[in-house]
């Protein structure tokens, strides 16, 4: 049983390594590479599939409570440019007609904007499971299992 376990710790530990491969460690903005604040996303429900790393730059100034931030979809080789917000306990990011909201306990939401009136609320077109650390996705995962 021991063997077992331990194979299947290793096998998820790759697995968790290799979901966000391409999204750099340091991110670009004003030609300089800066450290960045980020979360993985992933569908949500029992071992749902990497989707997506969103996060913002703290090392820059913000503009009217507003901070750079980055987006990577899964299988793209370049980041979408965001402005990201901290409401209370919640993370904001926009960009064009579009939002993602992380929440604290980690539950990520999508909102499309595209034709809203101003101050028209949407529900949210998905939800996501996301965490600010690879590790912290196998912690929950390896409770949930033993």
């Amino acid at each position: 049983m021991k063997l077992i376990k331990t194979i299947i710790t290793l096998s998820l530990v790759a697995v968790l390594a290799s979901c966000s491969e391409s999204v750099p460690e340091k991110v670009d903005a004003n030609n300089q590479s800066y450290d960045w604040k980020k979360w993985e996303c992933y569908e949500f429900g029992y071992g749902g599939k990497y989707l997506f790393t969103i996060g913002y730059i703290p090392e820059l100034p913000t503009i009217d409570g507003f901070s750079p931030g980055k987006l990577f979809l899964k299988d793209s080789d370049s980041a979408i440019d965001t402005v990201y917000r901290l409401n209370g306990v919640q993370h904001y990011w926009n960009w064009g007609d579009f939002q993602i909201v992380i929440d604290s306990d980690g539950t990520g939401r999508f909102y499309d904007f595209t034709g809203a009136k101003e101050g028209e609320e949407r529900t949210s077109r998905e939800v996501y499971e996301c965490t600010s650390s690879d590790l912290e996705k196998f912690n929950q995962f390896m409770e949930s299992i033993w």
